[in-house]
């Protein structure tokens, strides 16, 4: 049977990168990228790509979380475990769909260090579960 994705997966996986790419890019631009701002770019990054995947094999979590998302996946293309673990950690560094305001400290340069690398691990499973020939036209 042929998997019929979701419609918008390939605007996900396109807008994903590009934020990754961002965030990294920023690193090197502090006076205009905080750690704060490069943290969030990497998140929805991460959480951008995610969702592609899950459109493409037809798993929508009922939630946006990352922890949703990583169970959505879980079925039709599970993730590596570790980083699967290191992805629910980022929930824990920060909440980002929190109802309830916290105070808080912006992160680490090791927290942006971190979340980039996992940026780039989501990236390298993206284009592991999707089609090589529509991964093609993604710009990198």
């Amino acid at each position: 049977m042929q998997i019929q994705p979701i419609p918008g997966w390939r605007v996900h996986i396109m807008d994903g990168r590009k934020y990754l790419k961002t965030a990294t890019r920023g690193q090197s631009r502090p006076a205009v990228f905080n750690n704060e701002l490069i943290f969030q770019l990497a998140a929805m990054a991460i959480e951008k790509m995610m969702v592609g995947v899950s459109q493409y094999h037809h798993q929508m979590p009922f939630d946006h979380t990352l922890s949703g998302l990583t169970k959505a996946l879980s079925p039709v293309c599970p993730m590596d475990p570790e980083l699967a673990d290191r992805i629910r950690a980022i929930e824990r560094m920060d909440d980002m769909c929190s109802l309830t305001p916290v105070q808080r400290s912006g992160p680490s340069d090791t927290a942006i260090r971190s979340i980039l690398d996992i940026g780039r691990q989501v990236a390298g499973f993206a284009e592991r579960h999707l089609p090589l020939d529509d991964l093609e036209t993604l710009p990198s």
